[in-house]
């Protein structure tokens, strides 16, 4: 599965800070060490001098008489320690060969020179070379000079060039954290968008039913000038059905656009779902709520002269907080809606001629006038045939629940059909040749050339008759569409026409022409639990039909009552589950009279959404839909035809999607939420990092612009570097500390098993941390005594354990007091299954936290005043990392602390306990680190990285290769004989092959040093799980950046030796 993107690139430009900054910390250590030796530089060049002038002095008074011996020995100790350098003159050994041979031969003069004197003392200097000695030996001082001040003008230049990259890499840091400061900006920014949409509709651009809801359910109690309006928007459910769900939703998109221009800014507008709207105002009366109501109508009304076949057709009602002093502003949205659904109807008397038109609509446009051709003859047809005589295709327009024929579409198929399963055997040749389509197009010219056939059916209790009406004719004359319509008639015992059987084919077609009229075929099939018909004008419930598949869910739907029976006594009956909140909504549509006025009032179409509560105690949601029409149908009671308005009522259980809107809502507010907190996070993690990394950086940029105008003040110069010292490695803690915490958070972090002594760890950590502490000024006690260790060996993570102890240490000393105290004591918790448990106490004199802080200390980014990080040069994430190693170990920190008095830190861990190990004659032999004659491949992709390190191990004697790839590295291994080189410097970073993969080709190579070249990983990927990939690609060490090189040239060394040896023994 790929990635984010944007968390990729997020990703990239983190590592790209990260390894900036690493970058930046050598740069600032590479230059401190050029500017101390342009220091030494200096004081060589004074002491040259020194000796120039002082031997000037000497011959001067020697020729007069006056022996100086002890000018004599200063000056050989001046002379020496310019050779060797001297800690008493504060002298360093200037690594330069041709100021080394001067010097040799300033000695040599020097040692003559004073043979001379020794001369000149016993015979005078007249018969001696002192004065052409010293001359020449004043010389040779001039030149020991001049080397000196080449070489610091070379170590000068190398500065310069320095300062120049340190404000590259600076520059590019800064840009790169802009990025992603302007990154976490654009993502708030989007989140606000994400929290608009919460509350917008996408349809209408309105505010949407969240926010509605939101002011609803307001407790607080309206202001007596609020007032509350309730619009429903008529006709789209007729809309959707006949011109699709675009239309619809652009009828409704019209709506909300003219309600919210009609509506003053100052008033609320918005959609509370489907078809339903609300508007809150502020300070109208009920006049002056009248008086923007019919503004509102007026408004909607011009703009739907511009869409006569869809105008605005709406019912509203508003109720006012002043005429319902006692209500919220729920119980007023309830009241407006009540006061709409009475203004429905006058609504609908009002735009009769609108209605019509939206009754055509929603017809089948085809169909529609096809059918009416067919009722102009005024008999029952059951089902009809649209044909195309040119094409021998039929569709159906009119079927009813027995038609017959088989849906290939072929009217030659179909005559095949009707002729073989309807017509009585002797019928069907007559059947089969009248409805030919060469005999109908010879037959049928004109409108008025209407064809019957009438022929016995296949059974005896009934006969059929077939009615083909001529629609349209090609250019040529030809008859190219007609309509092809069914009668069944069944005759009674005196082979007359049973009037209950023309009353059955009367209802038959009234069904019929509910579904032609209104197009509900997909509704009835796909969307009702369950469907019952109503004769309206008899107040009857005739039957109930539950669609197949919903037999189950139609059964909570509609009661178990007894069929036929009075709807009005069912709607007695029914209404008892209603529940009270959703019963005004339920008895605007439930009894026969309600009804019928409603579609006198030119309603055909009727949609309410109520409860009802189950047996079991469980509520449901059901929208009930009513399709009413009126027909004239045979009544053989009075033996006459009669108005009849009958309904098809359409029950669907909603339960379902109210209960996904409210998840999808919940889904959304949850999403949105923890988008919030993420990114507040993310940007307050950012402002920390932008904070925390322009601090040191400041510091240090400042002090390089001091150190420019004061290149002179040396004094100023070392006190300067010491502070960059400071601020580089509070650099690197900070980039170390983010790095630990995101291994940590991602899970990634290994501990290793190492056997470790509590003795040695405790002086390792002990020795670390006391300096800090005595040049704080803070008195250190360690509890040797009370610290007794019965377990002096086991295994655990040294590198963890320190990092736990150093982080403690470290807050214990940041935030104490000058003459402050810390206090260390250790206790063993007894052994069990070859496990032990400590207990270490850590208290301190210091400032003290507060009950607040305390419960977040181990939480990222915590400490206890904002500018506390500026104060302490913290990163708010020490006590986060030690939390986290501590839980991962299997053990537990717990802290107290009281403000003004201290805080005292209580770590328990449990320990493998680990056997003695044997000692070892050579343990505490001083290793050989010298590199001089080593020839190391340098493998190395940044160019500055690779200058730095090359610079630095030519000075130590090495000689250095340089390739910027680990494809190279394998090629140049490849290429040059065994043992061309005695170690290989890899970085693991690398383009083109990177130097896991160049480490396992080169130990796969077929030649004697492939498997014992020492390989030594040199690379910015610090972590215990980066070494255990360098080693398990074939390494032999790692070293992390930025480099110490006293470790560089150690570890070198080492491996060099090893090697060396092995092959010797070999």
């Amino acid at each position: 599965m790929a990635g984010n993107p944007k968390k990729e690139s997020t990703g990239i430009v983190n590592a790209a800070i990260g390894a900036l900054a690493v970058v930046l910390a050598i740069l600032i250590v590479w230059m401190m060490n050029l500017v101390s030796g342009i220091q030494g530089t200096a004081r060589i060049i004074n002491y040259a001098g020194l000796v120039r002038g002082k031997t000037q002095r000497i011959v001067k008074l020697e020729i007069s008489g006056q022996p100086q011996d002890g000018m004599i020995a200063d000056i050989d100790a001046l002379i020496d320690g310019l050779r060797f350098g001297s800690d008493e003159l504060s002298l360093v050994r200037l690594n330069n060969d041709a100021f080394q041979s001067k010097m040799q031969e300033l000695d040599d003069y020097f040692q003559a020179l004073k043979q001379e004197i020794g001369r000149v003392r016993a015979v005078g200097s007249n018969n001696t070379d002192i004065i052409p000695i010293s001359e020449t030996f004043f010389g040779i001082c001039d030149d020991a000079t001049g080397l000196a001040e080449a070489y610091s003008q070379r170590k000068a230049t190398s500065l310069s060039a320095l300062e120049k990259y340190i404000t590259a890499d600076i520059v590019v840091l800064m840009l790169l954290i802009g990025y992603q400061l302007f990154q976490a900006l654009h993502t708030a920014a989007m989140n606000r968008a994400l929290q608009h949409k919460v509350y917008l509709d996408a349809a209408t651009g309105l505010p949407n039913k969240n926010k509605c809801e939101e002011l609803l359910d307001d407790p607080t109690p309206p202001a007596p000038e609020t007032g509350v309006c309730s619009f429903d928007l008529n006709n789209l459910r007729r809309i959707n059905n006949s011109m699709g769900h675009e239309a619809g939703d652009a009828y409704i998109r019209r709506f909300a656009v003219a309600l919210r221009a009609a509506m003053p800014e100052e008033h609320f507008v918005g959609r509370t779902g489907g078809d339903e709207f609300l508007a809150i105002t502020h300070g109208p009366d009920a006049d002056a709520l009248q008086k923007l109501l019919s503004h509102v109508r007026k408004q909607l009304a011009e703009e739907s002269r511009q869409h006569p076949d869809t105008p605005l057709s709406y019912a509203a009602g508003f109720a006012l907080a002043s005429d319902n002093p006692d209500s919220n502003m729920r119980d007023l949205f309830d009241l407006a809606d009540k006061n709409m659904y009475i203004n429905k109807n006058p609504v609908k008397r009002e735009e009769p001629a609108a209605a019509r038109r939206m009754n055509y609509q929603l017809l089948r446009r085809l169909d529609f006038q096809l059918l009416k051709q067919v009722n102009r003859l005024h008999r029952s047809f059951s089902d009809c045939l649209y044909c195309d005589a040119r094409l021998d295709t039929y569709r159906t327009i009119r079927a009813c629940e027995s038609f017959f024929l088989a849906s290939d579409g072929s009217y030659t198929g179909a005559v095949e059909q009707i002729a073989e399963e309807q017509a009585a055997k002797s019928e069907r040749s007559r059947v089969r040749s009248a409805l030919q389509l060469d005999v109908l197009q010879r037959s049928l010219h004109s409108a008025e050339d209407t064809l019957e056939l009438q022929y016995n059916a296949a059974e005896e209790s009934r006969y059929s008759r077939l009615t083909v009406l001529p629609i349209d004719w090609d250019e040529a004359g030809v008859l190219h569409h007609f309509i092809l319509a069914f009668e069944t008639i069944r005759l009674n015992a005196d082979q007359a026409i049973d009037p209950k059987e023309q009353l059955t084919l009367y209802y038959e077609q009234l069904k019929q022409s509910i579904l032609e009229n209104d197009s509900y075929v997909d509704a009835l099939l796909d969307m009702a639990g369950t469907i019952y018909t109503v004769n309206l004008t008899r107040d009857t419930l005739e039957r109930n039909i539950s669609p197949a598949g919903k037999r189950d869910s139609g059964r909570a739907l509609f009661l178990d009552y007894p069929l036929p029976c009075s709807y009005r006594d069912y709607c007695d009956e029914y209404r008892k589950r209603v529940t009270p909140a959703t019963l005004g909504s339920y008895r605007t549509a439930d009894t026969s009279a309600r009804l019928l006025k409603r579609f006198a009032a030119g309603e055909k179409h009727i949609t309410v959404e109520y409860c009802v509560q189950e047996d079991d105690g469980a509520i449901r949601w059901v929208q009930k839909t009513v399709l009413m029409t009126q027909t004239t149908m045979f009544d053989p009671e009075i033996n006459a035809e009669m108005p009849m308005v009958t309904a098809i009522i359409l029950l669907q259980d909603t339960s379902q999607m109210h209960a996904r809107d409210e998840q999808e809502n919940a889904r959304l507010q949850a999403a949105f939420d923890e988008m919030r907190i993420a990114n507040r996070t993310k940007t307050e993690f950012l402002s920390r990092m932008s904070h925390d990394i322009r601090t040191p950086l400041n510091g240090i940029i400042g002090l390089l612009q001091v150190d420019e105008t004061h290149f002179d003040d040396k004094a100023l110069l070392l006190e300067n570097h010491k502070k960059m010292q400071i601020s580089a490695n509070h650099l690197l803690s900070l980039i170390n500390d983010v790095l630990q915490m995101s291994k940590l958070e991602e899970g990634t972090t290994v501990l290793t098993h190492e056997r470790i002594s509590l003795v040695e760890l405790t002086r390792d950590i002990i020795t670390i941390i006391i300096d800090r502490a005595e040049e704080a000024g803070i008195e250190w006690e360690y509890e040797k005594d009370k610290s007794i260790i019965p377990y002096p060996y086991i295994y655990g993570s040294p590198l963890h354990l320190r990092q736990i102890f150093l982080n403690i240490y470290g807050n214990c000393i940041k935030y104490n007091r000058p003459s402050g105290k810390i206090t260390t004591t250790i206790d063993s918790l007894g052994e069990q299954d070859g496990k032990c448990t400590y207990r270490w106490t850590i208290s301190d004199t210091g400032i003290g936290m507060s009950p607040d802080f305390v419960d977040h200390i181990f939480e990222p980014f915590t400490q206890e005043k904002q500018d506390a990080r500026s104060y302490y040069h913290g990163t708010g994430l020490g006590m986060t990392i030690t939390k986290e190693l501590v839980d991962r170990m299997g053990g537990s920190i717990t802290v107290t602390s009281q403000l003004g008095v201290g805080s005292t830190f209580v770590i328990t861990l449990p320990f493998e306990i680990a056997p003695s190990p044997e000692q070892t004659p050579d343990a505490h032999a001083t290793p050989d680190i010298s590199i001089a004659g080593c020839r190391l491949l340098l493998v190395e992709d940044n160019a500055l990285n690779a200058e730095i390190a090359q610079i630095l191990l030519t000075d130590e004697g090495a000689t250095v290769t340089v390739v910027t790839d680990g494809k190279q590295a394998v090629e140049i291994v490849q290429n040059n004989p065994p043992d061309t080189f005695d170690a290989v410097l890899m970085d693991v970073m690398m383009p083109v092959m990177n130097g896991i993969d160049a480490a396992k080709t080169i130990r796969s190579l077929n030649r004697p040093d492939a498997k014992t070249l020492p390989i030594i990983a040199m690379t910015a990927n610090a972590f215990y799980e980066d070494a255990q990939k360098c080693l398990a690609a074939g390494m032999n060490a790692h070293l992390a950046k930025p480099l110490q090189i006293k470790k560089v040239k150690q570890t070198i060394a080492e491996w060099v030796k090893n090697n060396r040896t092995a092959k010797k023994d070999a």
